[in-house]
C-alpha cells in the first residue's frame, strides 16, 4: 500500500482515538461501524498484496499488474465506507451496530496481528539466511579457515601428484 497514505491514515486513526476521549468529538456508533469497515478494507488490501508477492516471490514470478489492480478497488472501497455510507439512511439498532462495528475492528486487528507475524517470520527467515553467508564468509576469512583451505589444498595437491606418478 502507498506508504504515505498509510502512514497519514494511521497518524489520522490515533489523533481520532485522543479526541475521542475528548468532548471536542461526538463520534456515533453508527461512525465508528463505518471507520471500521474503511479500517477492514486497508487491511483485507494489505493481505491480498502479501499473499500476492509470496504465490509470486515462490513462483519465481515478478509482480503482475493483478496487485496494481487491487488497490484503487480496496482503497475506493475503504473511501466509500467513510463518505457514502454515512449519508445512506438505514434503520439498523444500536446493538447491531455495536456488534457489527466490533465485528469489523476484530477481524481487522486479527488481520493485522497475523499480518505482523507473517510478515516478521519472512524478515527472520531472510536474515537467517543472509547471516549463515556472512559466517561462512567470516569463517572462510578467518585465520582457521584459510588453515583449513590450505590444507585442503595441498592434500588435493598431494593426491593428483599420486595420480599421475601411477
Amino acid at each position: 500500500m502507498n506508504a504515505t497514505f498509510t502512514k497519514v491514515a494511521g497518524v489520522s486513526f490515533i489523533i481520532l482515538s485522543i479526541l475521542r476521549l475528548t468532548p471536542y468529538i461526538n463520534v456515533t456508533g453508527k461512525w465508528l461501524l463505518y471507520i471500521s469497515i474503511a479500517a477492514f478494507f486497508l487491511i483485507l488490501y494489505d493481505l491480498m498484496e502479501f499473499v500476492i508477492k509470496r504465490i509470486m516471490a515462490s513462483n519465481g514470478l515478478k509482480l503482475s499488474k493483478i496487485l496494481f489492480n487491487f488497490r484503487p478497488l480496496f482503497l475506493g472501497c475503504a473511501v466509500m465506507a467513510i463518505i457514502v455510507l454515512p449519508n445512506i439512511k438505514v434503520a439498523i439498532s444500536v446493538k447491531e451496530v455495536n456488534t457489527y462495528s466490533d465485528f469489523f475492528t476484530l477481524i481487522s486487528l486479527g488481520i493485522a496481528i497475523m499480518l505482523l507475524g507473517f510478515k516478521t517470520e519472512r524478515e527472520e527467515s531472510t536474515s537467517l539466511e543472509k547471516s549463515k553467508g556472512n559466517e561462512i564468509r567470516e569463517f572462510l576469512n578467518s585465520t582457521e579457515g584459510e588453515m583449513i583451505i590450505k590444507k585442503y589444498i595441498e592434500e588435493q595437491s598431494i593426491e593428483n601428484n599420486k595420480k599421475l606418478i601411477s
